[in-house]
């Protein structure tokens, strides 16, 4: 499996000597790494669980024995049920400069996401009021008076319709935002009548790659697809984009 950088390939597998997870490194430099998260991790967690956070230590430390202690910054997360590209960052001035970028909005991430058919042209835009629901790991539809209520604003267009096993019609889309909410995506096309394949926690009724024994939350069909980002160290462009899982359909591949 091949990914494009720049013009580049790159293809590097770690795997971990404790558990049969493997996260995909799909760049990486003295600053920074960008991977191909798997499902079923959480970005960070409490000690004790599985995370990317925790992952990439021990398998750059299990690589490198002899070095000190890698540094694993996280500027950004995924969902545990959301794979892509991700970037970390390898010390402390590169997690500043990259939090910077994502808390400025200079980071640009491309989505895609395998839904219910839609059948508009064209870009389409979506602008919302959402919240964090007090309490719970979900997200809700709001007014602009309701207590955590903000704006959430998306932009997609088709880039593939398909028929799921040959009978469900299925669209591809690919996933701009121009907000960054919590589960933005997956509530935005959910209460637009299109749940994410696979979703259930947002009412999808289509089974996506089964359920895998001993995952709290089962894969959904969203990718982080592409992101780009400028080098902590000098400024340059990084463009970085992330394979497909396995199981999603051979005609993206």
């Amino acid at each position: 499996m091949m990914t494009r950088i720049r013009g580049r390939c790159f293809s590097f597998f770690f795997a971990l000597t404790a558990t049969s997870i493997m996260i995909e490194i799909l760049l990486e430099s003295s600053w920074f790494l960008v991977i191909n998260k798997p499902s079923g991790i959480l970005t960070q967690a409490v000690p004790g669980i599985h995370s990317v956070q925790t992952l990439l230590l021990t398998q750059l430390r299990d690589r490198d024995p002899e070095s000190p202690t890698p540094f694993i910054g996280i500027p950004h997360r995924l969902d545990r049920a959301t794979t892509g590209a991700m970037v970390i960052a390898r010390n402390q001035r590169a997690l500043r400069r990259l939090s910077d970028q994502f808390a400025t909005r200079k980071v640009n991430k491309i989505y895609h996401a395998i839904v219910p058919r839609i059948t508009e042209e064209g870009e389409v835009k979506w602008q919302d009021t959402m919240r964090k629901v007090p309490h719970e790991a979900r997200a809700e539809l709001a007014t602009a008076t309701d207590f955590g209520a903000k704006e959430a604003i998306l932009r997609f267009h088709v880039i593939r319709q398909l028929f799921l096993n040959d009978q469900e019609p299925v669209s591809v889309v690919e996933i701009e935002l121009e907000t960054g909410r919590m589960h933005q995506i997956r509530l935005q096309f959910a209460s637009h009548g299109h749940p994410i394949l696979g979703d259930q926690l947002y009412g999808s009724k289509v089974e996506w790659l089964g359920n895998r024994p001993g995952e709290r939350e089962s894969p959904i069909a969203l990718h982080a697809r592409k992101i780009e980002f400028r080098h902590p160290q000098n400024a340059e462009l990084v463009s970085v984009e992330a394979p497909y899982p396995t199981g999603w359909p051979v005609e993206l591949q």
